[in-house]
């Protein structure tokens, strides 16, 4: 293999008159070439990127799903091909990544191998048929453009036994990337010619890479020639100086031989830092067909050294000249990074500036927004919001540099301190933003994960609430905690009014009261002294009664009332020790009374007052009678039987509900 490679020298001219076409492929009819196949470790089916032949240019908005989520991605469009190619921006051999092509897109670009989203992998398309050469010079020549990255290019390969095995051509590129506009390469190799079964392919390598461009790889009009003619030569000149700084700016002289068609483009190139140019990068241009200078820039990207080359190249023909013969010095220039902007929350500590100019020298100083000198520690806590100046004061003879930093503070989100407190279930509750103890009251209240209100509150018992304000990024968001305990509120009832006989039974005045109060309350009579709950008509005092249930803080106390008033019971007259009647109780509405008289034909219910109330026909029997009195209010009632035993008459105290 070595000695293969010995034997592959490029001539660095280009055949300017006669030349015969042996092969040319412009893709616009049925391509005599093969995509995505196998050779040279290629991937026939990846799900990454692949080779396509189309015309399409333009870009746009698609979406590739890693881990399970989309993430969206944009592609620009692919450049415009020059006049030079035939039939310009038609069909073109190029990488187009399987995600862009999912969403729509079939323009030259690729999806990066990360080792994550995307593996590393090489796509490989090669020509079909077999071309026959003679003694006579072999150039292969084509159009092509790679922006890619350090691990991400395109590769020219030959074959001589009709693609059972390939050739990687070096010179004069091996790694066709740095070019993001169409060029014209070309390629004369001693290894071409006196070959029966002459192929060429085209490799895209696509590395793990952090940082790569598009366009991806991309190749259009394929032509091999056999030349007869004097060669055209470039002999790039001495540099006036030998060191520079990254954005210096510099004149390229060259001189020529042979000819140049019209409208041909000596290019300056740029080695890397060792002098080689496989991936060379472009520094000025001149349309010309003559001998000249070139105005160039030294990349600001240009990483320091001391042993690098120009050369000058030509674009009709394709040319590639001699470099300049001696090492070039390019020392780092002062850089301030680019202006930029940048959102911080306010008391979330101290932030590096520097930090945020990306790529900046080291070797500077800050002045802050009144134009007074700066730390470049931005404390946000005291330090104001607005735009502060980075300016380089870096040793050697490079320009300084200047840069500006735009800091906009944001509030951040303030939930206020935790609350602990009582509450009474009385239905009334405020808003539950109205505990909030020093916070914004922009935040949304949480129980158990879900928004809640204060119709959270209405039933007794202990809340934990999580309030949260959301904080505008880069602002996180804040919390607070709430423990509601919510008191149940004392019920004492509904107030009354009852009227007993003065020869009553004593009578529990809580079950005079409506409603359903609360028991464990306290009593006081119509003067105010604490009683014990039971009225005993003719001896307890007739007036108002005031029933007391104490509330849990901050409960209030529940009151409820009952008028006592006691009758004398005068107007029906008892013959009480005459009545066989036995009085059993009342239950519910109901009074039951047992008597052993027979031939009862009936029963009246009559007040106090004589006034009829209630009658059961008979005929009863003896035993035990129940007398509904649910639709009477509350007081004295005489129960008389009538038939053979009239007369007889029994007194009863109706507690109405």
């Amino acid at each position: 293999m070595r000695a293969l490679l010995l034997a592959l020298l490029i001539s660095c001219s280009l055949i300017a008159p006669a030349q015969t076409v042996l092969f040319n492929e412009n893709f616009e009819d049925t391509p005599a070439f093969a995509l995505n196949t196998a050779d040279q470790g290629g991937a026939t089916a990846s799900a990454d990127n692949s080779w396509l032949i189309n015309n399409a240019y333009t870009g746009g908005n698609g979406s590739v799903v890693c881990f399970g989520f989309p993430l969206p991605f944009n592609v620009g469009n692919t450049p415009a091909q020059p006049g030079g190619i035939n039939n310009p921006n038609g069909n073109y051999l190029h990488i187009t990544s399987v995600a862009a092509q999912n969403s729509g897109i079939l323009s030259c670009c690729f999806l990066a191998a990360d080792g994550l989203c995307a593996n590393a992998a090489s796509h490989f398309a090669g020509m079909t048929t077999d071309v026959a050469t003679g003694a006579a010079d072999i150039t292969l020549s084509f159009w092509w453009l790679c922006a890619g990255g350090t691990n991400n290019y395109g590769e020219v390969y030959y074959s001589t036994n009709s693609g059972a095995s390939w050739n990687v051509i070096n010179t004069p590129i091996s790694q066709y990337r740095n070019q993001s506009n169409w060029v014209q390469q070309s390629i004369t190799l001693p290894a071409f010619s006196n070959q029966a079964t002459l192929r060429f392919g085209f490799r895209f390598f696509n590395g793990t890479t952090s940082s790569a461009q598009d366009p991806a790889f991309a190749v259009d009009d394929v032509v091999i020639t056999a030349a007869v003619a004097v060669p055209a030569s470039i002999t790039t000149s001495p540099i006036a100086s030998s060191t520079f700084c990254q954005g210096a700016q510099l004149n390229v002289p060259y001189t020529i031989s042979g000819s140049y068609t019209a409208g041909n483009v000596f290019t300056a190139q740029l080695s890397d830092a060792s002098g080689s140019f496989a991936a060379p990068t472009d520094i000025g241009s001149v349309t010309s067909t003559a001998a000249g200078s070139i105005a160039c820039t030294i990349p600001v990207a240009a990483p320091p050294g001391n042993g690098y080359r120009i050369r000058v190249v030509s674009s009709t023909p394709i040319v590639t000249g001699t470099d300049n013969g001696l090492n070039l010095t390019i020392s780092a220039a002062p850089y301030a990074g680019p202006d930029g902007s940048v959102t911080l929350c306010k008391n979330s500590g101290t932030y590096n500036l520097l930090d945020y100019m990306t790529g900046a020298s080291a070797c500077g100083s800050w002045t802050g927004p009144n134009a007074l000198p700066f730390s470049g520690q931005l404390d946000t806590y005291t330090d104001p919001g607005g735009v502060y100046t980075y300016n380089t004061n870096c040793p050697g003879g490079c320009p300084q540099d200047q840069g500006t930093l735009t800091v906009t503070l944001l509030n951040p989100a303030n939930a206020g301190l935790d609350v602990s407190t009582a509450l009474c279930a009385s239905g009334s509750n405020p808003p539950l933003v109205s505990y909030v103890n020093g916070g914004d009251a922009t935040g949304i209240f949480f129980y158990n994960g879900q928004p809640t209100t204060n119709a959270l509150l209405a039933n007794p018992g202990s809340y934990n609430v999580l309030y949260v304000v959301f904080g505008t990024a880069p602002c996180i968001n804040d919390t607070a905690e709430f423990l509601f305990t919510v008191n149940a509120a004392p019920d004492a009832g509904t107030s009354t009014t009852v009227t007993l006989c003065q020869n009553a039974p004593p009578v529990q005045l809580i079950s005079l009261l409506g409603g359903t109060p609360d028991s464990g309350g306290t009593w006081t009579n119509p003067v105010g002294t604490p009683v014990s709950g039971t009225f005993t008509p003719g001896t307890s005092q007739p007036g108002l009664y005031t029933y007391t249930v104490d509330g849990l803080p901050p409960c209030a106390d529940a009151q409820a009332f009952v008028a006592m008033v006691v009758d004398p019971c005068s107007g029906v007259s008892e013959a009480a020790a005459q009545s066989p009647m036995r009085y059993l109780g009342q239950d519910g509405a109901e009074h039951l009374i047992e008597f052993g008289a027979a031939g009862v034909k009936g029963i009246e219910v009559h007040d106090a007052l004589g006034t009829l109330h209630a009658t059961m026909n008979g005929p009863i029997g003896a035993g035990v009678a129940r007398i509904d009195l649910s639709d009477r209010s509350t007081g004295v009632y005489f129960i008389r039987l009538v038939g053979a035993t009239d007369g007889q008459v029994l007194r009863v105290m109706h507690a109405g509900r």
